[in-house]
């Protein structure tokens, strides 16, 4: 069975704040939260997606990363880099759910 992904308002809540990805080498290192989009329902599903900021030196290919968070806890997320800043690479995770 998998585990319940964080709704939209709890990513909401931890703006701003820090994911750690586990599974990468040789060192593991922080994401920051720092965009989630409004819910956009249609008549079949509703979708939301975030966008973390990563370091400048270290470009992750689209895959699924484990993450960790002091309140959301560890969690498989589909990672896409979708651009870059000076700051760092984006990227982001697309969430879609059917509507009943």
């Amino acid at each position: 069975m998998t585990a319940e992904l964080p709704t939209r308002d709890a990513f909401f809540a931890c703006l701003n704040s820090k994911f750690r990805v586990l599974n990468v080498a040789p060192e593991q290192f922080d994401l920051e939260l720092v965009e989630v989009s409004e819910v956009k329902v249609t008549s079949r599903q509703q979708a939301f997606s975030i966008v973390f900021l990563g370091p400048g030196d270290k470009l992750m290919p689209q895959h699924i990363y484990r993450l960790q968070h002091e309140v959301l806890g560890e969690l498989d997320l589909f990672l896409v880099p979708v651009g870059s800043k000076e700051q760092g690479y984006e990227y982001e995770a697309v969430f879609n759910q059917l509507v009943h």
